[in-house]
């Protein structure tokens, strides 16, 4: 409480003034004290309501039945829902939280997840799949989703990691790829049967020369064992001995059954090595077979037998094709394309007969064909290896002229990894 003294002269002002300063004063204070009190209240709102969204958010991350972990850059784990527990068959959070990520990653996948993590925190999002043996020795296949987490400053923190279980997925490509393969081997012994004639006719010729040449030698031997045309006699068996080796081992190869190899292949080796075994067949038929090829170098990623198999293929039905027509000029055309600065192109025609824009739609569904005896398997399966080699397979109408076109596309091997792994 204020006292006020009254002066002598102007002691009635100086009450007054004292009076209004100290009514001032009480109600700045007054002011002061709703002010705080309000902010106080809109502290005590704004923490109750990020408690409910921490807590909501929490929720939200408890009941999510994808694995959701927080990771620091050396690999120790943060924070685990019970989705990721479950995953890594933990029994409670302490099993893996403050543990290092790699306790569980399978070792062929260190090296790949620790590549990936270098990538979060280097400020990318990045999708990998790698493989974990749990807690439990159980082996999974696992897809994860990893974004950076960061700071009020933008530094990165951590990893947050969104992992789902793609073991069944796994397993079903494991068998298609299997079905896949065993299709294939049953395209080839088709293939090989149908062929077997030709292939027995083309046999014939060199060891037909063998056995001439070989009597031959006989004989002058016996007349004279030192007769130099032997010499050149011998040297001929040997050539058509090779010539026999050579269609046998094309035959065999087209035959292996094994898993693809993905390396370095040049297309006009394999085109070479395909018509090694079809062109017995052409050449029984009348059919001649053009090979127009590339300037530039035309090599791509893949397995070898698969691709070879994709040109045999076509350049079999295009003989097929020719072979049933009226076509005034029976030849079989393969052009190398590499002017394209991503792909190799390889375009086989033919001057069959022409078929409906319909069946062009159809001519790569499965048991579609046009032949009597056909399984309609052979497009369908040359597009899917095509396809696995990440290229396209399409066919073009020659219209107005006749026959087909079918455009293989492969990636350049500049560009293209080995991704069979």
């Amino acid at each position: 409480m204020f006292t006020t003294q009254i002066l002598p002269f102007a002691g009635y002002a100086l009450a007054v003034v004292t009076s209004a300063y100290a009514l001032f004063v009480r109600r700045a204070l007054g002011n002061a004290k709703k002010l705080l009190m309000a902010e106080r209240s809109n502290r005590i709102r704004a923490e109750s309501t990020l408690a409910d969204r921490e807590q909501r958010l929490r929720q939200i991350i408890a009941t999510e039945p994808e694995c959701v972990k927080i990771q620091s850059q050396d690999g120790t784990i943060l924070e685990m829902n019970p989705a990721g527990l479950h995953l890594i068959d933990a029994e409670k959070p302490e099993d893996i939280v403050g543990r290092s990520v790699y306790h569980v990653i399978s070792p062929a996948h260190c090296e790949i997840y620790e590549k990936m993590t270098r990538k979060v925190f280097a400020g990318h999002h990045v999708k990998f799949e790698f493989q974990i043996i749990s807690l439990k020795g159980r082996t999974r296949w696992l897809e994860t989703h990893a974004a950076p987490l960061r700071d009020k400053e933008g530094c990165v923190t951590s990893l947050l990691g969104i992992t789902r279980d793609i073991s069944e997925l796994k397993r079903y490509e494991d068998e298609l790829h299997l079905h896949h393969r065993e299709l294939s081997i049953a395209s080839r012994l088709s293939s090989m049967g149908q062929m077997t004639t030709a292939l027995a006719h083309q046999l014939n010729q060199p060891l037909a020369a063998i056995a001439n040449f070989s009597r031959g030698c006989l004989y002058r031997l016996d007349q004279n064992p030192n007769d130099p045309e032997v010499r050149w006699a011998m040297e001929h068996v040997c050539k058509q001995a090779d010539r026999a080796a050579d269609i046998i081992a094309s035959v065999r190869r087209f035959l292996v059954k094994g898993d693809p190899a993905f390396r370095k292949l040049d297309v006009q080796v394999l085109i070479s090595n395909a018509l090694r075994v079809v062109l017995p067949e052409s050449q029984s038929r009348g059919i001649g077979i053009r090979v127009v090829p590339s300037p530039l170098p035309t090599y791509v990623k893949g397995d070898a037998i698969q691709l070879e198999q994709v040109i045999l293929n076509i350049v079999r039905n295009a003989i097929e094709a020719i072979d049933g027509s009226q076509a005034s000029s029976k030849v079989v055309t393969i052009t190398t394309d590499a002017t394209q600065s991503d792909v190799v192109q390889i375009l086989i025609s033919d001057s069959g007969s022409l078929l409906p824009d319909p069946d062009l739609d159809k001519i790569f569904e499965p048991f579609f064909t046009t032949k009597s005896m056909g399984m309609g398997m052979g497009l369908p399966i040359s597009r899917s290896i095509v396809e696995a080699h990440r290229g396209q397979l399409r066919v073009t109408s020659n219209s107005p002229e006749c026959g087909l076109t079918f455009v293989v596309n492969l990636p350049l091997a500049h560009r293209e990894l080995a991704y069979a792994s």
